[in-house]
């Protein structure tokens, strides 16, 4: 069982990998705005963190950027809808466990992604 906080500001997709992750029997907390998030990481110790890129008030990777700088060390893993070349070198640069493209399978995708950053977890 693991924490996890899942970021994107669209509500229903928060609700759907929150019940996605819940069945697999893991802590999940959610946020819909990028400094709701930011108040999140701050104050509490997250196993992962998932957030969208894109967000209309603090971007996935300014946040990715601020975790850094505060030396949470936690993967993070960075989704889009709209993927760039930039954005993903971006992601990489910043220390991004995973870029990953919103698809059909996004919930599977992200499902596999996240047990692999747990079982990577001793080496963080």
């Amino acid at each position: 069982m693991a924490r996890l906080l899942i970021i994107d500001d669209e509500e229903p997709l928060c609700q759907t990998l929150e019940n996605a992750f819940r069945e697999k029997g893991h802590i999940v907390e959610t946020a819909t705005s990028g400094q709701a998030a930011k108040a999140r990481i701050e104050s509490q110790t997250y196993d992962v963190i998932i957030s969208d890129i894109r967000m209309p008030d603090l971007p996935g990777l300014d946040l990715l950027e601020h975790a850094r700088a505060t030396n949470i060390r936690t993967p993070f893993i960075l989704m889009t809808a709209v993927p760039t070349m930039s954005t993903a070198i971006e992601a990489v640069n910043l220390g991004a466990y995973r870029y990953v493209i919103k698809t059909d399978s996004l919930v599977e995708d992200l499902r596999a992604i996240v047990e692999g950053a747990l079982k990577e977890l001793p080496l963080w």
